[in-house]
């Protein structure tokens, strides 16, 4: 019956409303009770005073007996009460005699003509079985008493009041229930829709399903789990999205030189390949083997960037002398191809970092630029004062890249030219953005087509101590 959080929910709620309403009105009704009683007793008391001021009157002779019956007749059908005279046996008043009936009980009779006041709740007489609110007090006569008179007026009168007040409280007492349990019905609903959605998103999400969303509403505590679960499915559907496009690319990737290698050798094997031809056959596939091993590297290197998992040894380093060391190593191959390398960063430029990976980072770069311009070009490395900062750029003053190709270019497998790119995996350009940004430093390139290209590269400035550390 209660399986499920909603119905927990409503049946906790439902219950204290319940247990609340009824303590509530149990209280009110109980305080009414006695409120009610007391307000009985009150008026009795009342009108005990009224009769003790006409029965002095009588007991003194100043009213003859007829009228002092006739206004006590007066006061019992003005007030629903019934009136009881009795004389004191020890005083001599024969003119005057007992009205109404005897009580019940000679101890009341007994205790008023002591000079106490009574207030009980039993029947009147013995032969009577209804209840009376029952009030008796002495009539004085120069400080003796003289008789004793009772009031007393049924219970089930009172009883009566206090039903219908019962009544009318309990009446209440259940709209409230009814309209409080609506209520609750209708507030549980909208705390628990929430709760219940994101239940729902959360089940699909382990079964693989990232496009599920929660509805956000407000900004209490719920409204905050359900943007953390949108974000965490919207950060799961990237990571999917980003699975099955890593899928798709590295077996475009692999497609190509296992195709190649598997060609060859089939050749070979079959005997298709004249024995002239087969050396040349084994030395393309041996190209697309170390091809291919060159991919797993770059592919291991970038998924350890990744997982930040990449061991970095940070030492203070002049970037001056990796930049002037990686033109010179990369001269020659410019060279062969009439291309001019240039080198601006003779003053020194002390940052903390990674000495081979930001040389990894430089030499990636202007290979790149080496690879894609036309003879007779030019390349080079500077850095660059802008503002308080040093910038390092990676420059050529080729064909450029084509503004809808730049947003692109660090993802992986990416290739502005593929036409021209055939060697490469498309790697290199995010490793180099890893890399940078486990120096804390930012890259960014900027391009126009017919003037050429520049990666703009900055990293902090040395601090004081050198340290080793994993990159986090």
């Amino acid at each position: 019956m209660l399986n499920s959080f909603y119905r927990k929910l409503l049946f906790i709620y439902m219950s204290i409303t319940i247990v609340s309403i009824l303590a509530i009105s149990g209280t009110i009704g109980y305080s009414m009770k006695q409120k009610t009683y007391d307000r009985s007793e009150k008026l009795l008391l009342e009108k005990v005073v009224q009769v003790d001021e006409l029965a002095k009157e009588l007991f003194d002779g100043s009213t003859l007996l007829k009228d002092f019956r006739k206004q006590i007749s007066a006061i019992e059908k003005s007030s629903n009460v019934r009136v009881a005279l009795i004389k004191h046996p020890k005083v001599n008043l024969d003119k005057i005699q007992a009205i109404g009936e005897s009580p019940a009980r000679k101890e009341w009779v007994d205790k008023v003509l002591a000079g106490n006041q009574v207030t009980v709740r039993s029947n009147f007489t013995q032969n009577s079985t209804v209840k009376m609110l029952i009030v008796g007090r002495p009539v004085l006569q120069e400080n003796r008493v003289v008789g004793a008179i009772f009031l007393y007026t049924p219970i089930m009168d009172i009883q009566g009041t206090i039903n219908d007040i019962n009544r009318a409280i309990y009446v209440s007492a259940i709209s409230v229930a009814l309209l409080a349990m609506a209520v609750l019905y209708f507030v549980s609903r909208h705390f628990v829709k929430p709760i219940q959605l994101m239940s729902k998103t959360a089940e699909a999400l382990a079964l693989g399903d990232f496009s599920g969303r929660v509805p956000v509403r407000g900004k209490d505590e719920i409204a905050s789990l359900s943007g953390s679960l949108n974000r965490m499915a919207g950060k799961l559907q990237k990571v999917e999205e980003g699975r099955k496009r890593f899928l798709s690319e590295i077996s475009h990737e692999l497609r190509t030189p296992l195709t190649t290698i598997r060609a060859s050798l089939q050749g070979i094997t079959d005997g298709v390949v004249e024995p002239e031809d087969a050396k040349e056959f084994i030395q393309v596939s041996l190209q697309e083997t170390l091809r291919l091993s060159s991919l797993v590297d770059d592919l291991l290197e970038l998924s350890s960037f990744e997982e930040k998992q990449v061991k970095l040894s940070f030492q203070p380093m002049d970037v001056s002398e990796v930049i002037s060391l990686v033109v010179t190593q990369l001269k020659m191959k410019a060279k062969s191809k009439q291309i001019e390398l240039n080198s601006d960063a003779e003053a020194p430029y002390m940052v903390h970092g990674d000495a081979d990976r930001l040389r990894q980072v430089f030499i990636n770069l202007l290979d790149n630029a080496i690879n894609h311009i036309s003879e007779g070009s030019e390349a080079g490395i500077r850095v660059k004062a802008v503002r308080n900062e040093r910038w390092i750029e990676v420059w050529d003053n080729g064909q450029g890249i084509a503004p809808e190709k730049l947003p692109h270019l660090f993802d992986r497998f990416y290739k502005a030219d593929e036409s021209r790119n055939r060697s490469g995996a498309g790697l290199g350009l995010t490793i180099c953005k890893h890399i940078i940004e486990a120096h804390n430093g930012s890259i960014r390139v900027e391009s126009k087509l017919g003037t050429g290209t520049v990666f703009k590269i900055f990293l902090p400035a040395a601090s004081d101590s050198p340290h080793d550390k994993l990159m986090t």
